[in-house]
């Protein structure tokens, strides 16, 4: 009985974290493959490569390139398809390769006991986007949430398996940074012996939809479990021993995520506050802003304003410090404002007890690019994991509680589908 509720509620921590957006074969002009073996799934070990090929910042430049890659693997490799599982573009999309429940070709003696991500570019000698390094994070969480890596996964390098230097020195001492990452030569000393290479079929429990139907069953059983041992009722022993777990793991799988590229006040060049105000934290609230000011993707770009938004706020307003406590842009960075523990002004009546993030830019038209979407998801997960927000925490548009049209219609529409959301 604890074994089901752990797995059901590690697999609802995962599903409330959503995916990355994900460009369907389709949408980036894949050919059909020759011939496919399924994948045995939930899978124990994620891959990762990189392209050793041109780097790309845009759905269309990404898509090309993930063109070229499935000619040279079919054409001149002779492949049935594209080798990899899913590769990941400096856009912060994510681009689908063989998919979830099919076989690739990118490790060798690795292939049915895993799924190969790649990121696409050469990263030898510098690392990927923050875009793409937010992108893979929770394009592992995905997995996860599908049913189609195990919750207790590894995470390797290609060159912790075969013998190359993918996925480039650059990359490679990232992810060796990364939760579960695990050093292992040879399938064998980690799985007692590798499985055979046979057509297998997607199992049951895993719906095409990507619902974790096992979960579920689990969780109504468990009920039920408790209900008829009891009587109707949980003993009070039971209730604190299911509450503890919910807790610890709602904050194991927010640690798992880590945290998206945070630039410090030193980093973009803050003035020193005139003062501050503690925050009583863990707070109950995160509150989504928009700047209504210009866009930016490049780290000297939102520096410089951010620099103007604090230069404004402290001389024009006369507060304190820059308003909020986070501000995200579309190079798929965060920028520090006031902080985690700091007490910001962005919302008047909710400052003491919520966390203002704020999107640079004007989102009354359009949404956040794929990058500063992904950013503010991970950094949502990361005030959790690191106890400054509550894990049961209410997520808000500015309009929620103050007479704004702040964050504007298409960034508010879209953040009202987002998890614990309520007006």
């Amino acid at each position: 009985m604890l074994l089901t509720q752990v797995v059901w509620l590690s697999a609802l921590c995962a599903m409330a974290l959503g995916c990355p957006t994900i460009v369907s074969r389709s949408q980036w002009g894949a050919r059909l493959p020759k011939s496919r073996v399924w994948l045995r799934t939930r899978v124990p070990v994620v891959i990762i490569h990189h392209t050793v090929g041109n780097r790309c910042t845009s759905l269309a430049t990404c898509s090309k390139e993930v063109r070229g890659i499935q000619n040279y693997h079919m054409d001149s490799n002779g492949g049935a398809d594209i080798g990899y599982n899913f590769l990941i573009g400096e856009d912060g999309r994510v681009y689908e390769g063989r998919g979830w429940s099919t076989m690739g070709a990118h490790a060798k003696g690795w292939n049915d006991k895993s799924l190969g991500f790649s990121f696409l570019g050469s990263f030898t000698n510098r690392a990927p986007s923050a875009a793409a390094l937010n992108a893979a994070k929770s394009l592992i969480q995905c997995a996860i949430s599908k049913g189609f890596l195990s919750r207790s996964y590894t995470l390797k390098g290609h060159r912790n398996v075969n013998p190359t230097s993918c996925p480039g020195n650059a990359l490679y001492n990232i992810i060796r940074m990364w939760p579960r990452f695990k050093v292992t030569p040879r399938p064998e000393e980690e799985f007692g012996g590798s499985r055979e290479q046979l057509p297998l079929k997607v199992p049951a429990e895993v719906s095409r939809a990507g619902i974790c139907s096992a979960a579920e069953g689990a969780r109504q059983d468990a009920q039920r479990t408790l209900y008829l041992r009891y009587g109707g009722k949980r003993r009070p022993s039971e209730r604190r021993m299911l509450l503890t777990r919910v807790v610890w793991l709602s904050a194991l799988c927010a640690m798992a995520l880590g945290c998206p590229t945070i630039v410090s006040r030193s980093e973009w060049g803050a003035r020193p506050p005139r003062n501050r105000v503690s925050l009583q934290i863990p707070v109950p609230f995160a509150i989504i802003h928009h700047t209504e000011g210009n866009y930016c993707s490049s780290q000297t770009a939102c520096s410089n304003e951010v620099k103007g938004i604090q230069n404004y706020h402290m001389d024009s307003n006369g507060w304190a410090d820059i308003g909020y406590n986070f501000l995200i842009g579309e190079d798929g960075r965060v920028y520090e404002g006031r902080g985690w523990s700091t007490m910001g002004a962005h919302a008047q009546g909710w400052n003491d007890d919520s966390l203002g993030f704020c999107f640079l830019g004007s989102f009354t038209n359009r949404v956040p690019n794929t990058a500063a979407l992904n950013a503010a998801k991970s950094l949502i997960q990361c005030a959790v994991s690191k106890g400054f927000l509550s894990s049961s925490y209410i997520l808000k548009g500015h309009r929620n509680v103050n007479p704004t049209d702040c964050p504007g219609n298409a960034l508010y529409n879209l953040i009202r589908t987002w998890p614990r959301f309520q007006a």
